[in-house]
């Protein structure tokens, strides 16, 4: 699946160091259940640094999310902070 391709009202995970600081996003992770988590670089440290927004949202912050790979559940892709080249990691290694 494709980020861009995902239901745009869909709600993502995302951190406020994202939405309040302009960080970019450099990790995405398409979780077990089908669920998007976008980071940037910054160490989450409690829940209150946790946002949900919906795709549509995300993409217009961050357009490089535009150019994820296609991604099957369970994996990952970074970046990065200055490049929309995204790489597909294998967290289980």
């Amino acid at each position: 699946m494709k980020l861009k391709e995902e239901n745009k009202n869909k709600s993502i995970l995302t951190t406020s160091y994202v939405l309040c600081n302009d960080s970019p996003i450099t990790y995405v992770f398409y979780d077990e259940d089908g669920d998007w988590q976008l980071f940037g670089d910054e160490e989450i440290t409690d829940d209150e640094d946790a946002y949900l927004v919906a795709v549509e949202e995300i993409l217009e912050l961050e357009p490089a999310l535009r150019k994820l790979p296609d991604m099957q559940i369970g994996q990952s892709a970074v970046r990065e902070k200055n490049s929309t080249r995204w790489t597909l990691i294998n967290d289980n290694e």
